[in-house]
């Protein structure tokens, strides 16, 4: 990466005025004249308005982009970015599943902890003209952004930033992309960068238990075989993100294993299981409450359980069991945990329809939102306002 070049800024002279009937200087009223045009918001001091930008709506921070430069410069700078994504609430993003009619297709927002009557409890983002709406899958949300898989074009993916319908098109995948294989989105807080990492087989994924591991830094133009793994990863395909590490279920035999790949130094290590019988036992990963969670089958049940202090084994709890949940026969995979509400109850997704389970009860309830897909691919996504090339290094020529 080359630094920018740096301005040349011509020098100003100043010199006393050659007379005493000189005007004074008019900059200061001219100022003061042109704050007393703009509209009081506008005239507030920084820190307050970027304290304002923090308790509003996601839906009306979209267009307070679109007011004032000083406005956009607010919502761009880093330090506000972090700040913000630190206080906004995190949503549902629903994708529709429909295969029937592919105008149909697009994205959903969803915030179930905002009370039914209110208008903005689903947004309907617009179609981004750059990504496919139809035929593709989302790899991964991290801090705002997107990672999506064109599955009808092999090996093209795509970073973006919905809620704003910015978006870019990252390199190619070297080589065709076999299933089974894996993939991941996330971030290095280390050195400040994004990172899409893709797991393949370099057979068949059935009769080898070795798989390549490619990783692309965003902003830069290839891909990087980083070595290859030998854990016997098993169904869950999308790697869950958190504390700068991608999380994937590896199993053999009996044996369960939780693989954690560090996006910073691209090398795998493993984490603790939960005290509990695995055996044989269905298992899978979410985020739940800023925390590693496993949630595991038993017959229509599903216990989950929490890592509350990240990596040590002796902080695994048992949050909860959700009774008579799952109906018998049903896949497991497609079962996914999503989130809590406010309210305590848990949100998940049970084959691409949305449903809430209310602790201490048996069974669960459908979610019921007007204007939402009734057959959906659900995500956990903390939406943004902040432009990608504001917080991807070398992107600015591109959007």
């Amino acid at each position: 990466m080359t630094s920018p070049a740096m301005k040349k800024i011509k020098p100003t002279h100043t010199s006393p005025p050659t007379n005493s009937d000189a005007e004074p200087p008019k900059q200061k009223d001219e100022q003061e004249e042109g704050n007393e045009k703009k509209p009081y918001i506008l005239q507030l001091p920084n820190h307050i308005t970027v304290e304002i930008f923090g308790k509003i709506p996601i839906k009306a921070l979209i267009q307070c982009r679109c007011v004032c430069k000083s406005w956009r410069r607010s919502l761009s700078d880093p330090q506000f970015t972090k700040y913000l994504l630190s206080q906004t609430p995190d949503c549902l993003l629903l994708q529709n599943s429909s295969t029937r009619n592919p105008n149909t297709a697009g994205l959903f927002l969803v915030d179930l902890d905002k009370p039914s009557g209110k208008n903005d409890v689903v947004i309907r983002l617009p179609k981004d003209p750059n990504v496919p709406n139809f035929g593709v899958q989302i790899v991964g949300s991290c801090n705002g952004f997107l990672c999506v898989y064109d599955r009808l074009n092999s090996g093209r993916f795509y970073i973006s930033n919905p809620v704003i319908g910015e978006s870019i098109t990252l390199p190619r995948f070297p080589k065709d992309i076999a299933f089974p294989f894996l993939y991941g989105f996330g971030f290095s807080p280390v050195d400040g960068v994004y990172k899409l990492v893709v797991v393949a087989s370099t057979s068949n994924g059935l009769k080898s238990n070795e798989w390549e591991v490619m990783v692309l830094t965003v902003g830069t133009g290839s891909w990087r075989n980083v070595g290859n793994s030998v854990y016997p990863f098993g169904y869950q395909s999308y790697g869950v993100y958190h504390d700068g590490f991608l999380h994937w279920i590896a199993r053999s035999d009996n044996s369960v294993l939780i693989c954690a790949f560090d996006v910073g130094s691209e090398c795998f290590q493993e984490l603790p299981l939960p005290p509990c019988s695995l055996g044989k036992r269905l298992v899978s990963l979410a985020a739940l409450r800023g925390c590693l969670s496993v949630y595991v089958l038993s017959m229509s049940d599903i216990n989950v359980w929490v890592m509350k202090d990240y990596g040590v084994k002796e902080s695994w709890a048992e949050e909860l069991v959700m009774q008579q949940v799952i109906g018998y026969g049903t896949s497991f995979s497609a079962t996914q945990l999503l989130k809590f509400t406010k309210k305590g109850q848990v949100v998940f997704s049970l084959k691409y329809k949305l449903r809430v389970y209310t602790p201490g009860k048996k069974g669960s309830a459908a979610v019921e939102v007007d204007g939402i897909p009734s057959m959906v691919e659900a995500f956990v996504h903390i939406p943004s306002v902040v432009s990608l090339k504001d917080a991807i290094m070398d992107l600015s020529s591109e959007i």
